[in-house]
Formats: C-alpha cells, structure tokens, sequence
C-alpha cells in the first residue's frame, strides 16, 4: 500500500481492508473514524480463528496469519500516560511482539498528526497551582495525594490529568522534574512540556 495515505496510521492488511470494506474513506480519519476501523479489524482477525467468512476476508488482504495487537483504546491509553514514547507504552502495554511496536508506531504517528488533537497537549490550560504546592514537589514523596498529582502535572505540563505519574517518571527521571519545577516557579515555563511535543513534532 505504498503511497496510501493510510499507510501512516495502519498495517498495509489493514489498509487493504479498509479501502475494501469501508467505502468512502477519510485519508486523516478523526478519533471516531479510526477507533471504528481498528475494532472492525480486529474483530475479522480474532473471528478467522472460526469462522470461515472471517478467514476469507483475512486471506484476502494477507497472505500471513496475522494475530490479534491490543486495542486502539489500550494502545492510546498507554501513549498518553507514558508521555507518548513508544518504548514506555510498549512495555506498559506488556507486549514486544513485532506486529504491537508497529501498531504502536502507527498510533503514535496518528497522535502526532491527524489524531493531534486527541492528545493532553490540546487540552485546555489548568488553572495555575498555588505556588506553596509546587514548592512541596521539589522533593518528590514517596506516595502522591490526587492533589499533588494534579499540581505536578499543571506546573509540568499545564494540563491537570493526560498522563500517568510512573510514565512521567520513566520518561524523564526524578532530576529532570525536579530542575523543570524549578524553572516552572522562576519563569513560568513548561520546558518539559516543550520536548513532549517537539518529539512528536518529529512525526
């Protein structure tokens, strides 16, 4: 499938599918659109297993068995708390298998540019944490209040829920939040934010 459009968002057997089945079909599909082909897809692989008509319609876009990745949810969920790095996800998810780091990649890629959007980084900006609660942050605790989760990630990120507390961790280390505090109470600004998304401006 190469030069489709829907290459970047899914597995040339899924794109064969879907330009089969689906009819007039959106080349940047919305959250909408590509959750409802992403179930379909994987509704007709898992049904192969059993059902004839399942199988033929694999066959027809594949000539390997394809095995079923986790769900277009799951994988979404596990981009946004890990701060959309591929690595992070994949091991939230659990999974190494060659046909989940693709699928990964494909909604990462999707979350980068059509799927924009979608993403914490469009959310509207939280209202500003009191100084006074930021401050307590500097020595991170050993276990986090709702509110203290609500405060680092508004003074990190400017958004008050989007990504988890262990993948920021894992994304950027205990030092780095730490030094992004600092800069967050002396000027204001959000530098890791910034990397967040100008790693998934590299898409």
């Amino acid at each position: 499938m190469d030069g489709d459009p829907l290459a970047a968002y899914m597995s040339a057997p899924m794109v064969r599918w879907v330009r089969e089945s689906a009819g007039e079909s959106p080349d940047a599909p919305d959250r909408a659109t590509l959750a409802r082909w992403y179930k379909g897809f994987d509704a007709l692989v898992a049904g192969a297993a059993t059902s004839a008509e399942s199988r033929a319609a694999v066959e027809r876009v594949s000539d390997v068995p394809l095995a079923v990745p986790p769900a277009f949810s799951q994988v979404c969920a596990a981009l946004h708390a890990t701060c959309y790095d591929p690595g992070l996800a994949l091991a939230r998810l659990g999974r190494t298998e060659p046909f989940v780091v693709e699928r990964v990649g494909h909604l990462r890629r999707w979350l980068a540019t059509a799927g924009r959007p979608t993403t914490w980084l469009a959310a509207p900006e939280a209202p500003p944490p009191a100084r006074q609660a930021v401050e307590s942050l500097l020595t991170l605790p050993e276990s986090f209040t709702t509110d203290q989760v609500r405060a680092l990630f508004c003074a990190l990120f400017g958004v008050d829920k989007g990504p988890s507390l262990p993948g920021v961790r894992a994304r950027f280390g205990d030092e780095r939040i730490h030094q992004a505090l600092l800069t967050y109470l002396e000027t204001g600004d959000r530098p890791l934010r910034h990397v967040v998304a100008a790693d998934l401006d590299t898409e």
